[in-house]
């Protein structure tokens, strides 16, 4: 049987070494005693323009201590203070400890109820007050019974400046501070001395924090982050300079004040105050940091994309420290330490490991210990976790529990209701809150990585989205937002695809002039709600009710799907939150009634009213013959055969190649082979994203698929023109089209919209205008060479429709017909735009791509891997355990072996060619499901028709999402019945000596490993 005590996970012996001496029997106020008389004539406190030494702040601490003491208060009572952020807040809670009495920081700016909950709950002795908020103050003081409470100014005049302070044991309670309850009330924390004094010691070591140290106080006393900031500095006689509300709130005179006081360490400021940092202009910036030696950051999640821009602007020699700790466990739990430039690829940075004398354990449902790399709760061990909630002694104990792992009697651990990983270096790495988790529409909903993506369009200063519930189920997501510069909510949609599933694109947009915060510096996220009106939302079409039965029908759908409470029956699918996967869900419902509704249909009619128009003309028979096995095998050559354009001088790529594409899977590892395999300069065709320039795209694309080691070798060779291929003279700046027309010596057009669904126009755009664009630039120079990317798909779907036989034949007939696929005919367009340039005798060649998938030796595969057909396909094969019968053989094109294919033959002097890319080693479909099944995985073969109705209507039950990529199966795109095969063997010939290829097994293998890796696909 299994010892949760002995049986740990050996992770758990590295990240829990961290038993550390410290000060076992001193209190705050034993320390700070003997601190001020150390340092009695050294600036304590600085605010504004003035200062107060360690003896004047230790003589007003022993002033409120006496005033507390003759009005009754006495060791173990509860005193509240009443008062902003400000120097007499330290005084008076310096004179509560040392009289012994256990202070209540509350916050004048909160709401009166919710105050006036607090010193009811915690049955306050006292009130000390400033004589500003003695108005305020008084309706709290008939709540508790005080005629007058204590005012701070009465205090510095009519009490002596010695006081002996009370006889106090580590364990007795320093403090309470109030956090959100679930109830609706605010619960108290208790915290004891014993906890601040670790929480001191340890920070004091990691720091290295001494009496010449100066420290910034940021946050509301409330909030127990200021427990950090306040003793860190008071316990070690350094500076602490309390920030004023500008300070706080502007980065421009925050930043001039860490240069005019010297600052050395920052903390602790909230994660909204340091991503406004990272965003923010600021003249001057690293000398204005030059004393600052750590900064510490805490409150929410801490974004990598920040850490960067923030050292950019400021340098990385700036230690920052990313601090997690719920409120119960004495702020601080574990830490996590930035030292040099932050170059990693997660969106968050890791919360790290435990501080001096804690341990964490991450328990998983099941109640036993995750291993490296899964999920649980993070449950926390620690002398400093707080006494309990003040008269919750239910709640205590739901959260406080016996420690399962430890054999030491009444030990207790404290369930975070945070759920985290551990990740392969020990450190952790926050998920999402057990409590807060959403889901919409089955979907897990992860607002921060949302918030994540809208920060970084280049528009927006801050956004917060919000989840609208009734009866605990989520409605929609509504995103609110304040700018930098004007942008509309349908740009915020289409950036937001770039980076976040459908699903988690929030159904309403709301521009404000500012996201409200709370006290303590965090989304005041309940404000946000009670602004939520869908009537205020923007919108560009007027409401329109459905019409009819089937308008209703689909109106419903797409408001499910969407998240949406109504739709319009002229609004377009595409501009209310649907995109390709969109597409699919609302399939996978309609099809249950209309079998023979495809995905391109709602491309082609995206509103209600135009696609119930639609459906009502389609067929009910849905009766179709079973595919029978192929008899006979047909191999699709490389036709038709074009008129050679034969180039002397320069081979077919010469000195500087423009390429396009290069942000693409294909392009990148284009990239690597020609600066690898020649001495070319290469010119980089992006066009700009919302949020991310030309350059950054390159930077990123070459991080992802080589590494930053490879860009950096090759930097002097990469050069990037922002450029868009739509535009006629391809948006160039006249410098760049000058190089164009002289310099340029070769161009390989990669680039394309490459979905397999879509508009007509969109594909026509990119497709067919963008090559005919380039194209202007070979007639132009006349001996320019042009190597055109085209896809494989063209002699197959020409032969499936029965235009190969006599298209591929003649070169005027090959490209009169039009495909039944948007993208296949569209590249079928660009590639006749290519012939008639080749006609007119310009050296151009054709390559079509076949299948591209991983990397052959490391299974690597594109970074937006769900976009990807065949990966879908082998998706929804493994969790569903199904898949159809299908005679067919498969191409399944390593991209290493694809670009290096490509690139040979483009270095030939030869052109007017066409080139099939593909393995020319094709499997057969049912090797290929073996080889799914040698890995583990169970899958069942069906006759397509059963396959069909089986997805429609028992998948749904086992996984929706299987469904949805199932769908575009159910239409033959992916894998059908198909007797033809590709010739490649004329260009393997040509290419001359290329690496040798895996076999299928061990191809498969590599892929499926690093897609599981990826989290993509299921393990086995």
């Amino acid at each position: 049987m299994l010892n949760l005590v002995n049986d740990q996970p050996s992770i758990y012996r590295e990240i829990n070494h961290t038993d550390e001496a410290y000060p076992a029997t001193e209190t705050i106020s034993s320390i700070f005693r003997r601190v001020a008389t150390r340092y009695a004539n050294k600036a304590a406190i600085s605010h504004g323009n003035n200062e107060i030494l360690y003896a004047d702040l230790f003589n007003k601490s022993s002033q409120v201590a006496n005033a507390l003491t003759n009005a009754g208060c006495r060791k173990g009572d509860f005193v509240g203070i009443y008062m902003e952020r400000s120097p007499e807040t330290v005084i008076s809670i310096l004179g509560v400890l040392r009289m012994g009495g256990i202070y209540v920081p509350i916050d004048p700016e909160h709401p009166i109820e919710r105050n006036r909950y607090i010193v009811q709950n915690a049955s306050c002795k006292q009130l000390i007050v400033k004589e500003s908020h003695l108005e305020s103050a008084a309706e709290l003081c008939l709540t508790l019974g005080i005629d007058t409470p204590i005012s701070i100014e009465h205090c510095f005049g009519h009490n002596e400046t010695s006081f002996e302070d009370a006889n106090l044991t580590p364990d007795d309670v320093a403090y309470v501070i109030y956090t959100s309850g679930s109830t609706g009330n605010p619960k108290g924390t208790l915290i004891a001395h014993r906890g601040v004094v670790n929480l001191w010691n340890t920070f004091t070591n990691q720091l290295n924090i001494s009496s010449a140290d100066v420290l910034t106080q940021f946050s509301t006393f409330s909030f127990d982050a200021s427990i950090l900031d306040t003793f860190n500095c008071l316990l070690n006689g350094a500076t602490l300079v309390i920030l004023t509300k500008d300070e706080q709130l502007t980065p421009d005179l925050f930043v001039s004040l860490l240069e005019s006081k010297k600052i050395t360490i920052i903390g602790c400021i909230p994660t909204s105050v340091f991503n406004r940092l990272s965003e923010t202009t600021i003249p001057s910036p690293q000398s204005m940091w030059r004393t600052v030696r750590h900064i510490i950051v805490g409150g929410e999640a801490l974004l990598s994309d920040h850490v960067r821009k923030f050292q950019d602007k400021f340098g990385k020699d700036i230690i920052i420290f990313n601090a997690y700790g719920p409120t119960e466990c004495t702020v601080v739990t574990t830490t996590y330490k930035i030292t040099d430039y932050w170059n990693s690829k997660s969106i968050t940075v890791p919360i790290g490991s435990p501080i001096g004398n804690f341990k964490i354990y991450v328990v998983k449902a099941d109640g036993l210990l995750a291993e490296v790399g899964e999920e649980g709760e993070l449950f926390i061990e620690t002398f400093a976790l707080a006494k309990g909630y003040l008269n919750l002694p239910d709640k205590t104990n739901e959260v406080f529990i016996p420690n399962p792992f430890s054999s030491v009697p009444n030990a207790k651990v404290y369930k975070s209701g945070d759920i985290v990983k551990i990740l392969p270096d020990g450190n952790l790495e926050f998920q999402y809150r057990k409590d807060g988790q959403l889901k919409l529409r089955g979907f897990r909903i992860e607002i921060g990585e949302i918030e994540n993506a809208l920060s970084k369009h280049p528009s927006v200063l801050d956004a917060a989205v919000v989840a609208i519930q009734d009866n605990n189920t989520v409605k929609h997501l509504s995103c609110f937002y304040s700018v930098k510069s004007q942008v509309t909510s349908a740009e915020l949609r289409e950036h937001l695809k770039s980076y976040v599933p459908y699903y988690m694109i929030p159904s309403f947009f709301y521009s404000l002039k500012e996201i409200p915060l709370s006290p303590t510096g965090k989304v005041d996220r309940k404000k946000l709600l009670a602004m939520d009106n869908i009537d205020l939302a923007e919108s560009n079409i007027p409401y329109e009710e459905p019409v009819g039965e089937l308008e209703h029908v689909i109106a419903s759908v797409w408001s499910e799907v969407l998240g949406l409470t109504r739709v319009s029956r002229n609004e377009s699918f595409f501009e209310i939150g649907g995109d390709s996967l969109g597409v699919m869900a609302v399939l996978s419902r309609l099809k249950q009634d209309y079998l023979n509704l495809r995905m391109n249909d709602l491309y082609e009619h995206p509103t209600v009213k135009d696609l119930a128009a639609y459906m009502a003309t389609l067929p009910t028979d849905t009766d179709e013959e079973e595919v029978t096995p192929v008899a006979e095998y047909i191999t699709l050559s490389e036709l038709p055969l074009l008129p050679k354009v034969a180039l002397s001088g320069q081979d077919g790529l010469g000195s500087d190649i423009l390429l396009t594409g290069a942000t693409g899977y294909l392009g990148s590892h284009l990239i690597y082979e020609l600066l690898t395999t020649t001495k070319a300069n290469l010119h980089l065709l992006v066009r700009p994203k919302l949020g991310h320039n030309g350059i950054s795209r390159v930077w990123e694309t070459l991080d992802s698929y080589l590494g930053q080691e490879f860009f950096a070798k090759y930097t002097n060779r990469i050069f990037v023109l922002e450029g868009d291929l739509v535009n006629a003279d391809l948006g160039l700046s006249d410098e760049d089209h000058k190089l164009m027309t002289t310099k340029i010596t070769s161009i390989i057009h990669a680039g394309a919209d490459v979905r397999h669904f879509g508009s007509t126009d969109d594909f026509q755009a990119t497709n067919v205008i963008g090559t005919q664009n380039l194209l202007k630039l070979v007639y132009e120079r006349k001996t320019l060479p042009f190597h055109f990317v085209s896809t494989i798909g063209i002699p197959e779907d020409m032969a499936s429709s029965g235009y190969w036989e006599t298209g591929s034949q003649n070169m005027t007939d090959f490209y009169t017909y039009k495909l039944e696929n948007v993208y296949t005919n569209s590249k079928l367009l660009a590639e006749k735009s290519v012939v008639e340039a080749i006609m007119a005798g310009l050296p151009c060649s054709i390559y079509r791509a076949g299948n591209l998938s991983c990397h052959s030796v490391t299974g690597r595969f594109q970074t937006n891997i769900h976009e990807n057909y065949f990966y879908r396909m082998i998706k929804a094969f493994l969790l569903l355990g199904k898949a159809p019968v299908v005679d067919t053989y498969m191409d399944i094109s390593p991209i290493d072996f694809a670009s290096s294919f490509m690139v040979a033959l483009m270095k030939q002097r030869t052109f007017g060619e066409i080139y099939h890319i593909c393995n020319p080693i094709q499997a057969h479909y049912d090797a290929f499901i073996e080889a799914l099944r040698d890995l583990g995985y169970s899958i069942d073969l069906l006759p397509p028709k059963e396959f069909e109705k089986w997805v429609i209507t028992v998948g749904n039950n086992i996984s929706k999402e299987a469904v949805q990529l199932a769908i575009p199966l159910l239409e033959g795109d992916g894998v059908r019945t198909s007797p033809y095969l590709y010739d490649c063997e004329s260009s393997i010939q040509k290419a001359g000596s290329l690496s040798p290829l895996p076999n299928l097994k061990e191809l498969v293998a590599a892929l499926v490993e690093h897609a599981v890796e990826r989290g993509y696909f299921p393990k086995a």
